[in-house]
């Protein structure tokens, strides 16, 4: 009884745990585990940037998350019978304000806390291509440069470090909720089950009950030719009055997310390489946190997997960062294309005589054809593509039936 909280951080395998408990409670009968996640990944995700007062968007106030999402979920969570878990990246940026608040609502005495870690020197490419997907415009070395300098710039990427002080947003959560209530995970890149295991641990299950699912193909890393290409898009379009909302729907959910989908880069595609200099910073703050983590556990600070991971080194540091790619493969370009039409005409990054890839939730769910669900459960843009689709159909069939004008 009681919640498990995962706060993240981003891109330290939060998708792959939200995906197997998502699995785990698809094909749960009555008498399953006894866990309940309220709301679904999407929905928890909103209620996190409504707790914490952020939104989406390149401009300051743009596409806020609604101030209603985090009271629902908290309702649900409190109507729930058995382990109540919530997972969001997006919490550990949480300040000490919120922080008392989400424990207030949830329930301090029965609330516990997972955070989990890696490397920061493997997280850097992943964030940076990340805020590609957000209409970001640097390159990934000058990003570099602005995020690991002494002081960091915090105006390039502002929440890079309110998620990537591991050690701020651990400090952060004990000083709070006492470091008893916390577990940190840290992920072996030698052994991929570790991560699985320590969730089925916390939350009392057999070992070997949550499992890693088939690979996602639209979650796969950019080749530097397509996060160039995705770049310079993001850079003529921050300039033009682009909306945050337009630019997600065909560029973020539409461009990017087919083009990863539909395209499989070959073996020996390079990949973005970190140069020396830059793993060596990230190395030495790991180093720190892992100290201060560390201090923590006299104090009942659990941690599952080896501190040590944080602060090793690269075992193939790159010593300069190859040159900035000049093409891109003709398929990734006309997948992108495809799904911009696609999303500006069907509201879906598919066309109706495509198959539907397009999925409800976390990756690993069963394909959902929009076309077959209830109004009430469509969005404005799907409803929207649905209906002009009909239309389209019906007038062509009028136009076919009218006789000729000779």
């Amino acid at each position: 009884m009681g919640t498990l909280l995962h706060i993240g951080v981003p891109k330290t395998g939060t998708t792959a745990v939200q995906s197997a408990l998502s699995d785990l409670l698809s094909r749960s009968t009555g008498d399953g585990p006894g866990i309940v996640m309220p709301g679904t990944p999407a929905e928890q995700g909103r209620a996190a940037l409504s707790v914490l007062g952020q939104g989406l968007g390149w401009r300051k106030g743009e596409a806020m998350a609604s101030a209603t999402h985090w009271p629902r979920l908290v309702e649900q969570a409190r109507a729930a019978v058995g382990t109540v878990v919530i997972s969001s990246e997006f919490l550990c940026e949480a300040e000490p304000a919120v922080i008392r608040r989400i424990a207030d609502d949830l329930g301090p005495d029965d609330l516990r806390v997972v955070i989990t870690l890696r490397p920061l020197r493997q997280i850097l490419p992943s964030a940076w291509q990340q805020y590609l997907k957000s209409g970001h415009q640097l390159r990934y070395e000058k990003w570099l440069k602005a995020v690991l300098a002494d002081p960091p710039k915090k105006s390039v990427t502002p929440s890079f470090w309110r998620r990537h002080d591991h050690a701020a947003v651990v400090e952060r959560w004990a000083a709070e909720l006492g470091a008893d209530r916390l577990t940190v995970v840290i992920p072996d890149e030698t052994d991929h089950g570790l991560l699985m295991r320590a969730f089925d641990e916390l939350l009392g299950l057999p070992v070997g009950t949550l499992t890693n699912g088939p690979a996602d193909h639209g979650n796969r890393s950019m080749t530097p030719a397509e996060a160039e290409m995705f770049r310079q898009v993001n850079a003529v379009l921050r300039g033009t009055d682009v909306t945050w909302s337009e630019y997600a729907h065909l560029v973020r959910y539409g461009a990017v997310l087919r083009a990863v989908e539909r395209y499989a880069p070959p073996a020996d595609t390079p990949r973005l390489a970190t140069p020396g200099w830059a793993q060596d910073r990230a190395t030495e703050l790991g180093t720190r946190y892992a100290a201060a983590i560390d201090a923590l556990r006299p104090a009942g600070l659990q941690v599952i997997g080896d501190l040590k991971t944080l602060s090793a080194p690269a075992a193939d540091a790159a010593a300069t960062t190859p040159p900035v790619p000049t093409t891109v493969p003709i398929e990734v370009a006309v997948e992108a294309l495809l799904a911009v039409v696609a999303r500006a005409t069907t509201g879906d990054r598919y066309f109706p005589s495509e198959p539907d890839r397009s999925r409800e939730g976390l990756p690993g769910g069963e394909p959902v054809n929009i076309r077959r669900l209830p109004i009430d459960r469509l969005t404005s843009r799907q409803l929207t593509g649905v209906i002009s689709g009909r239309v389209r159909k019906r007038l062509h069939r009028l136009s076919r039936q009218l006789p000729l004008k000779r």
